[in-house]
């Protein structure tokens, strides 16, 4: 991973984690306001995994390791540290994990 990658994702976390952290104000706002039933509560933790994988990849960035597959030691494509930050396999090795772990 190139250092302009990580600066792209360290710039694109921070900015998603303050958005998140701005959205679920404005959800807490919104609940006292009105009830917002079960949808509300998924989106409400949804929302906070999400931030916390956001976290724990922008303090995993300064790791040697941070974009590297545990299992091929290949790069993990910067696209899919964005659509799930806390990855740590590649596409192809979680395929393989997933398709080891499916019941016949």
């Amino acid at each position: 991973m190139t250092a302009a990658d990580r600066r792209t994702l360290f710039r694109t976390f921070t900015e998603e984690i303050a958005s998140t952290l701005a959205a679920l104000d404005r959800f807490a706002e919104f609940q006292e306001e009105a009830s917002g039933g079960p949808a509300c509560t998924n989106w409400r933790q949804d929302t906070k995994e999400r931030l916390a994988d956001l976290r724990a990849a922008v303090n995993r960035m300064d790791d040697a390791d941070f974009g590297v597959c545990r299992e091929c030691g290949e790069d993990i494509p910067p696209r899919r540290l964005l659509a799930v930050p806390g990855t740590t396999l590649c596409v192809a090795c979680k395929s393989e994990q997933e398709h080891a772990l499916a019941i016949p």
